[in-house]
C-alpha cells in the first residue's frame, strides 16, 4: 500500500467506508454473529468504532461517508427513534462506544455536530452526558467516559471533572511497574497495554494536556518495538487479536501527542510496515468489509464478546493521521530493528527478534479462564511472528487439542490437558523464563524457556508425577498445502510453502510425529501440519528437553 500520509488516509477511508455504509441501513442491515451482547450494541459497534480512524482522517473522508454516518449516529443516540442503541444501565457495551462518539465530536465535530439539527444535538448531549457518569468495568474501561468527556467538552456541553479525575485515578492503580498495566486486578499483560491504556493516555494528553500516564507509555513504546518482526508482523498472543491492526496504533499515538518515545524513523518503520503486512491478508469480505478472525475469516479464533462489527477497532491505528503532513512520522526514513532478546519481567515475557528478523515470545503468564479460548491466546510456552499460534477444539487426538508452543498431558492419550492455573513465571538475569504449574494434584511441573537469535528455542519440563501420563509436545505449524515432512527417530521437520519447523527431542526417548490439526484451528492458515514429540511417563520424576526450530528456507 502507498504509505504516504495521503496513502493512509486513503487506507483509512477504505477501510472505514464499507462499515458506515452497512451501519447507514440500520440495526436490521447488521449480520446477525455470534456475541454476548445484544444485536442493537453489535450494530453500534459497526457505526461508532470506525470513527477512531475516520476522525483522524477526516480531511481524506468525503461528505457521502460523514453524512450518513452522522445521521445514522444521531438516530441510534434518539430515545424516541427505531434505532435507539438503548439507555446507560451499568457497564455495557454502549459504554465501550461512548468512547468512539466522544472521540468523535472531540476530534471532527464539524463532521458529526455541527450539521444536527437542534433537537438531535440535545438528544445526542444526553445520551453522552448519561456515558459519562454510567458505571463501568473495573478495567482499561475507566477511560470510556473520559472520552465521553473530552466529546462534551469540545460541543460545550457542562459536566462534573471529577468524574473523569476519578476514573484516571483508578487507572494508576492498576500500573504494575515497569511501563504495564495490568487489565483490572489480576488481568493479563497484553495487547490491551498499547492499543488501550498507552494510546489512550496520550490520546488524552492530546485532547486535554493531562500528561500523567504519557511517560509509562513512552517508556512501553521503548520496549514494545521487540514485539514486531521485521516484515511488519506483531507477534500475536492474548485477547482480541481479531482488532488486527489496532495492535500498532501505539505508534501512531505517539505521532498524534507529538511524543518522540523512540527516533521517529523508528515508530514509523514499525507502523508502516505493520499495515503493509496486514494489507497483504485476506481479511476482508466481498464487500470489502473486515470480517470476523485474524489472518482469514474465523470465527473460531476470537472471544465471545468479538461481532461483526468488533474488527472496526483497526482503525485505531490511523490516529497517526492526526499529525500534520510534515511531521517526521511521514517524512522520516524507518529504520529496520535487528536482532534483540528483550526480558520484560512486569509483563512476564522475553521477546527475542532472531537474526532473520522473526520474533518469538517466551511466555510466563497464565492462561485467562474467562475468554474464549483463554489458555491457547494466553498458556502457551512460546508464540511466534511467523507462524502464529493454533486453538484447541472439541475431540480427541493431538490433532484437536493442537500443542504447537505447548506442552499436552493425558491419561488415556486421548483427552489432553495443558497448562491452565500457574504461576506467572520469572526471568533470570539471562533471559531465561521459569514457569511452575500443576495440571493435577499430583503432578508438578517446572518448565524453564530459552530462545536465540538463531531461530531456535529451548524447553526444558521437570514432572514429578504420581500418575501414569501420555505426553504431546508441538514446535510450529505451518501450511498444511505443499509441505513435505521428515521424521527420525527424535527429530521431525516440515516444510511448506518457504517455512520450516522443525522439533528434536533432546536425549529424553521421545518418538517424533508429524500430525494435520483440525482444520480451522490456526490464526494464519485454515489447514496445517505440525511437527510433535510423543511419550509416555510412568510415576515418578522425569526431565522433557527440546529444541524447536521455525524459520524461512
Amino acid at each position: 500500500m502507498d504509505q504516504s500520509r495521503a496513502g493512509w488516509g486513503a487506507a483509512a477511508l477504505a477501510v472505514g467506508r464499507p462499515a458506515v455504509e452497512l451501519a447507514a441501513l440500520g440495526p436490521g442491515a447488521m449480520p446477525v454473529t455470534m456475541s454476548n451482547h445484544s444485536h442493537r450494541e453489535n450494530w453500534f459497534e459497526l457505526l461508532t468504532r470506525p470513527l477512531w480512524g475516520l476522525a483522524a482522517a477526516k480531511d481524506h473522508v468525503p461528505d457521502s461517508v460523514w453524512e450518513p454516518l452522522a445521521g445514522a449516529l444521531a438516530r441510534a443516540l434518539d430515545d424516541e427513534d427505531d434505532w435507539y442503541v438503548g439507555d446507560m444501565s451499568g457497564p455495557s457495551q454502549r459504554c465501550v462506544e461512548a468512547a468512539s462518539v466522544g472521540w468523535g465530536l472531540a476530534v471532527a465535530p464539524e463532521k458529526l455536530w455541527d450539521p444536527l439539527e437542534p433537537k438531535a444535538k440535545d438528544k445526542v448531549a444526553a445520551w453522552l452526558s448519561a456515558a459519562y457518569t454510567t458505571e463501568v468495568a473495573d478495567t482499561n474501561w475507566h477511560y470510556f467516559p473520559v472520552f465521553a468527556g473530552h466529546g462534551l467538552t469540545r460541543i460545550g456541553v457542562k459536566h462534573d471533572p471529577a468524574v473523569a479525575a476519578a476514573h484516571l485515578e483508578r487507572m494508576g492503580e492498576f500500573l504494575l511497574g515497569d511501563t504495564v498495566f495490568e487489565d483490572g486486578f489480576g488481568g493479563r499483560v497484553d495487547y490491551y497495554n498499547p492499543f488501550a491504556f498507552h494510546t489512550y493516555a496520550l490520546l488524552h494528553y492530546k485532547l486535554s494536556g493531562d500528561d500523567r500516564y504519557v511517560a509509562n507509555a513512552a517508556a512501553f513504546a521503548r520496549r514494545f518495538g521487540s514485539w514486531f518482526a521485521a516484515d511488519g508482523a506483531a507477534v500475536p498472543y492474548g485477547r482480541s487479536l481479531g482488532y488486527r491492526f489496532a495492535q500498532a496504533s501505539l505508534w501512531g499515538a505517539l505521532a498524534a501527542a507529538d511524543v518522540e518515545a523512540v527516533p521517529w524513523g523508528e515508530a514509523a518503520g514499525y507502523a508502516r510496515r505493520h499495515l503493509d503486512w496486514w494489507w497483504r491478508r485476506p481479511m476482508l469480505d466481498p464487500e470489502g468489509r473486515l470480517t470476523v478472525g485474524y489472518s482469514y475469516p474465523n470465527d473460531a479464533v476470537v472471544e465471545q464478546y468479538l461481532t461483526a462489527g468488533s474488527p472496526w477497532w483497526a482503525s485505531k491505528v490511523f490516529i497517526g493521521l492526526l499529525a500534520g503532513a510534515d511531521h517526521p512520522f511521514w517524512t522520516a526514513q524507518e529504520t529496520v530493528p535487528g536482532p534483540v532478546v528483550e526480558a520484560h519481567k512486569a509483563a512476564r515475557a522475553v521477546h527475542v527478534r532472531d537474526r532473520a528478523g522473526h520474533v518469538t515470545r517466551l511466555n510466563g503468564q497464565a492462561w485467562h479462564p474467562w475468554a474464549r479460548g483463554g489458555q491457547a491466546a494466553y498458556a502457551k510456552f512460546a508464540y511466534s511472528s511467523l507462524a502464529g499460534f493454533s486453538h484447541a477444539t472439541p475431540g480427541p487426538g493431538l490433532e484437536a487439542a493442537v500443542p504447537d508452543g505447548a506442552l499436552l498431558l493425558s491419561e488415556d492419550g486421548r483427552h489432553w490437558r495443558g497448562r491452565e492455573d500457574s504461576d506467572e513465571g520469572a526471568i533470570d538475569e539471562n533471559g531465561v523464563l521459569t514457569v511452575e504449574w500443576q495440571p493435577w494434584d499430583d503432578v508438578s511441573i517446572t518448565t524453564s524457556l530459552e530462545a536465540a537469535v538463531d531461530g531456535w528455542h529451548a524447553r526444558v519440563h521437570v514432572v514429578d508425577t504420581g500418575r501414569t501420563l501420555h505426553t504431546g509436545e508441538g514446535g510450529w505449524c505451518v501450511p498444511r498445502s505443499g509441505h513435505l515432512a521428515r521424521v527420525g527417530d527424535a527429530k521431525a521437520a516440515v516444510t511448506s510453502q518457504g517455512l520450516r519447523s522443525e522439533i528434536i527431542d533432546s536425549g529424553t526417548g521421545r518418538e517424533a510425529d508429524v500430525i494435520e490439526p483440525m482444520p480451522g484451528t490456526h490464526l494464519y492458515w485454515p489447514a496445517t501440519v505440525l511437527p510433535v514429540l510423543r511419550g509416555v511417563l510412568e510415576p515418578g520424576k522425569h526431565v522433557l528437553k527440546s529444541l524447536i526450530y521455525v524459520g524461512t528456507e
